[in-house]
């Protein structure tokens, strides 16, 4: 199975709760900077379109396509006077009104106020239109903002009619774009905006006037435009599917690998805790101590475990060589190494609490206060035949390392949270102040100090003295072997994207943290020439990833939102050098884009830059939005009818999918790829990247 036999399909979707301006970028598009073979890249229509709209006889040659609809709300009337009645008030006894700066609430456009102002402001004309307004403006605001086409239109050319005079001149437009851009919280600059206002006036002013009336711009939104069409709804054949699974067969199939592994993991820890609890339970001490000892010394079996095996998730080079064991690979789920190192993490907190809190609170204060004739039949060799007080206890070596253990594990793990690496706005500000991801990485580290600690504790318990129940091993001649591994447990925030064929590593890094807006930083003031050279840069790896794997599926689907589609551009460029080399004729790579944080299409606020879109790609071949001739949807994919379409062209095949984004995507797209899998004869196999 060859990379270059592959068909791969990638997804790049941007959140729509970025707060970026600029959509556009990297961050939400992946950039090709590479030229694949001629038709490798699928794009909506053709590239080499016409550059001008009409031909010779000054007929349309955008025909025959989707017409993009305008809509200024979706509110029912009920809807609207509902938030009317909730923010109205009386004012010198006259009928209930709202604040003119309430429109925007009532027509449910809070969220983009300005844009709301504009439609209010072309509702009541150049004169007055900051004053209240009444229940019945209202009715008769909305009537025209929900009535028929013609009225809709209307009332977008008095929008762009900024002076009111019955005419629309490029400057209009211009700054009708700009607002619509805004709006949408896209980056957009004077230079671009002044294109596309240009392209419009082209498109709709033939006789040169200058200017735009009415039934011109009515054309432009009825006529019918170039736009692609990705992930929608469509029938799906009776014979696709088999017999429908419940839902808890889908659950199951869709978690098993995962469920075992913690059922194992559990089961371990139970054997071991009850082991130990049975063994301490027939040793002398347990006359003193009871079960408290017992059950002390039973987590501490689970935390010997546990403190080894946690190491074993985050250690890169292992992970990355037991995932190219497919056999392995089949039955334990590596691309979950992460929450496995946290539950294991999760295990390790509720050893300490046993373990430590039942010695501090009941066993302890047993030996210090029990009788002294039992205590020399019992525990008096290992305390030097002494009865020692609490505090004397305390001051062992044994217990003050164990405390130490304790106060550098509950620095780091705290620390180790999402909310503390990304300084959540939720964490108090004066805990926000201090940490970050470089307060997590080195917090991290105090676990180096936590496994010296732990051999130090482990080599003077006072209830034993074999040897072989310590935690360290002695060799001959006085050696100790301790040997240890870096803890890792962190997540880089950038990919490699540069592909294995190329003469250069390349990588794309977002600014989310303090350490990532540092070197952000130090390279932006080089590229602003404050600084004197570029810093020197270290290479620690490459280790693998879930996404290594896409060179075992002939098809692969690469979904990746916001910066998440940065792990896929290294397997793009693979490919596409692949397919350069054999000299493929037909397309092997088809890439759609979804913007979500861009308004549906048809709503008011974005159809003028539907418009630009579809007439700067006819013109071009080059969308707006992504700079690139992969097209820009406005909107999420239907991901029901993506897996669909795969399973239909592709029957019997094995298709990888993988995924970069947030958890709860995830978790939709996995549960697809189960159902999928069962109901047709495409096996649908979900890997997950971590974000």
């Amino acid at each position: 199975m060859h990379a270059e036999s592959q068909e791969t399909t990638l997804s790049s979707c941007s959140s729509s709760s970025s707060s970026s301006s600029s959509p556009s970028c990297s961050a939400c598009v992946v950039p090709l900077a590479f030229s694949p073979v001629q038709g490798t890249v699928t794009v909506p229509f053709s590239a080499g379109w016409n550059r001008r709209y009409r031909d010779a006889s000054g007929e349309n040659l955008i025909t025959g396509l989707e017409i993009i609809p305008l809509r200024f709300t979706n509110l029912e009337w009920t809807d609207v006077e509902a938030r009317f009645d909730r923010l109205a008030y009386t004012k010198n006894g006259t009928e209930p009104v709202i604040k003119w700066s309430d429109f925007s609430f009532c027509i449910a456009m809070q969220q983009t106020p300005e844009f709301a102002n504009e439609i209010l402001r072309a509702l009541r004309g150049r004169s007055e239109w900051k004053v209240d307004i009444t229940k019945n403006e209202l009715r008769d605001y909305w009537h025209r903002m929900a009535g028929s086409v013609d009225s809709r239109i209307q009332l977008f050319f008095y929008m762009c009619d900024r002076n009111f005079d019955g005419k629309i001149d490029e400057i209009d437009m211009k700054q009708t774009i700009l607002g619509s851009a805004s709006a949408n919280k896209l980056s957009m600059t004077h230079e671009e905006a002044q294109e596309y206002a240009a392209s419009i006036m082209e498109f709709l002013d033939t006789k040169k006037r200058g200017y735009l009336e009415p039934p011109q711009l009515d054309t432009l939104f009825k006529v019918s435009l170039p736009r692609a069409s990705y992930g929608r709804s469509s029938p799906t054949p009776d014979d696709l599917y088999h017999e429908p699974m419940s839902k808890n067969e889908v659950r199951f199939r869709s978690y098993w690998r995962r469920a075992w592994i913690v059922l194992f993991w559990l089961l371990i820890c139970a054997v071991l805790f009850t082991w130990k609890f049975i063994q301490y339970s027939h040793r002398p001490a347990f006359q003193v101590m009871g079960y408290c000892l017992s059950t002390a010394k039973g987590a501490a079996e689970t935390l010997k475990l546990n403190m080894a095996l946690i190491l074993l998730p985050v250690s890169r080079n292992t992970v990355t060589w037991l995932r190219k064991k497919r056999w392995l690979s089949s039955i334990i789920p590596f691309n979950d190494n992460i929450n496995f190192h946290k539950l294991i993490a999760c295990g390790i907190v509720v050893g300490v609490i046993l373990h430590g809190g039942t010695h501090l609170a009941c066993d302890f204060p047993r030996i210090s206060g029990c009788d002294s004739v039992l205590f020399q039949q019992t525990l008096a060799s290992g305390f030097g035949y002494q009865q020692p007080t609490y505090m004397q206890i305390l001051a062992t070596k044994e217990v003050a390392t164990g405390i130490a253990m304790v106060i550098l594990m509950a620095i780091a793990f705290p620390l180790a949270t999402k909310w503390a690496r990304r300084q959540s706005t939720l964490l108090p500000r004066s805990v926000r102040h201090v940490a970050g991801y470089n307060t997590f990485w080195y917090s991290h580290h105090l676990f180096v100090f936590v496994y010296a600690l732990l051999f130090v504790h482990g080599m003077f318990l006072f209830l034993t003295n074999n040897p072989f129940e310590k935690t360290p091993s002695l060799y001959p001649g006085k050696v100790l072997s301790l040997k240890m591994q870096k803890p890792e447990g962190f997540r880089h925030p950038f990919s490699l994207t540069s592909g294995p064929a190329d003469d250069f590593l390349s990588v794309h890094i977002r600014a989310l943290g303090d350490w990532t807006y540092r070197l952000y930083g130090i390279f932006q003031e080089e590229m602003l020439g404050a600084a004197k050279g570029f810093p020197k840069v270290y290479i620690d790896g490459p280790y693998g990833a879930s996404s290594q794997d896409y060179v075992k599926y002939d098809v692969v689907l690469l979904i990746g939102l916001g910066i998440g589609a940065t792990p896929f551009i290294s397997i793009i460029r693979d490919v596409a050098n692949n397919a350069q080399k054999a000299e493929f004729d037909q397309p092997v790579i088809e890439m759609h884009n979804f913007l979500s944080s861009v308004y549906q299409e048809g709503d008011g606020r974005s159809a003028i830059l539907s418009v630009i879109q579809a007439l700067h790609y006819a013109r071009t071949g080059i969308d707006i939005i992504s700079k690139t001739p992969m097209w820009t949807h406005y909107s999420r994919p239907d991901w029901f009818n993506v897996f669909s379409k795969l399973a239909r062209r592709h029957p019997g095949e094995r298709i990888g999918v993988f995924y970069c984004g947030s958890l709860l995507l995830g978790k939709e797209l996995e549960g697809l790829c189960t159902t999928f899998s069962y109901r047709t004869n495409t096996r649908f196999v979900f890997h997950k990247e971590h974000f």
